[in-house]
């Protein structure tokens, strides 16, 4: 059986589970605890792993040979639940009990928690990177405004971009070059860490999904105006198959092992000079707008992968 820890009406999960032949679910762990119960057995009379769906079923997690965890929906607590100290309490219980089942359950995960929790780190990502051989941005991550004056000024020549951590829906931030207006309000930076990394020019941007060692690589070619982020004018963009060379997906595939992903979906930069540089790598990117505009099979791809796991996991059944 394939475990899918996302949620029903996610199209990237849709469009995958059409080629799953074996036996699937979806569990949305918004549904937890309100509406799905589960179960850990220990001890000499029992050492099993459950859990009872809004439907009635039960699962035995020891019958799971692959796990796709993607894109996670919160818990929903009981609104009995009304003050913040009983709810707090309640959120960080059901969390550990969870990590407890999945830690526990001995198949393969496209990608661990943990990897994906870990991965989503910018600094630990560009170090590792750099370890592995690959070309990244000139970049600094301060709260310091003298640092970051003092960065700008040694890339005035070919500037900078500002980007920030994550995006969260109350306060989004688009990423773009730093200018007149960015520089006024640079003493800001002491109030939280800003990500400033070198302006790379561009010939092509790129998007490398990586399913379970597997390369599919989509070229962008965009206007003039989304030269800083490609991914806000992919609808007129020119795209298409891409070859990446050997040797980065090489490097990549080797950054991708020691940080224990089985999935992610890299960002790169080619320049007007024939160099791949990487700018970061999302352990559950979206790829549909890379498959639809190609053809290439990466909803097939991360289903074989999910199948052929699942049954080297179950003895092949």
């Amino acid at each position: 059986m394939i475990l899918i820890i996302s949620f029903l009406d996610n199209e990237h999960v849709r469009r995958v589970t059409r080629h799953l032949t074996m036996p699937y679910h979806v569990v949305d762990l918004a549904w937890f605890p309100s509406q799905m119960r589960m179960h850990a057995y220990a001890g000499p009379q029992a050492d099993a792993f459950f859990l009872d769906l809004p439907d009635g079923q039960r699962l035995a997690l020891d019958e799971v040979g692959a796990v796709w965890h993607r894109r996670i929906r919160s818990f929903t607590l009981d609104p009995a639940l009304t003050d913040e100290v009983s709810r707090s309490f309640a959120w960080s219980e059901c969390s550990e009990a969870l990590d407890g089942l999945w830690h526990g359950m001995g198949c393969f995960w496209m990608n661990p928690p943990y990897a994906d929790e870990r991965a989503l780190k910018k600094a630990y990502q560009h170090r590792l990177a750099g370890q592995v051989g690959l070309r990244v941005p000139d970049t600094l991550v301060t709260n310091g405004p003298d640092e970051a004056r003092a960065f700008i000024e040694d890339h005035a020549a070919t500037g900078v971009i500002r980007k920030a951590f994550r995006n969260i829906p109350q306060a989004p931030r688009a990423t773009l070059k730093v200018g007149p207006d960015e520089m006024r309000l640079i003493d800001s930076v002491r109030f939280a860490p800003v990500i400033f990394q070198e302006y790379i020019p561009v010939a092509l941007d790129l998007r490398v999904t990586v399913i379970d060692g597997e390369i599919f690589t989509t070229a962008f070619r965009s206007t003039p105006e989304y030269e800083v982020d490609y991914r806000s004018g992919i609808g007129s963009a020119e795209v298409t198959a891409y070859d990446l060379p050997d040797e980065i997906g090489e490097k990549l595939l080797e950054m991708m092992r020691r940080m224990e992903l089985r999935f992610g979906a890299a960002d790169f930069r080619l320049t007007p000079a024939g160099e791949h540089v990487f700018f970061e790598i999302n352990p559950a990117g979206e790829y549909l707008f890379c498959a639809d505009r190609t053809g290439q099979p990466i909803p097939e791809a991360i289903a074989a992968a999910l199948e052929r796991r699942a049954r080297g996991y179950l003895g092949g059944v």
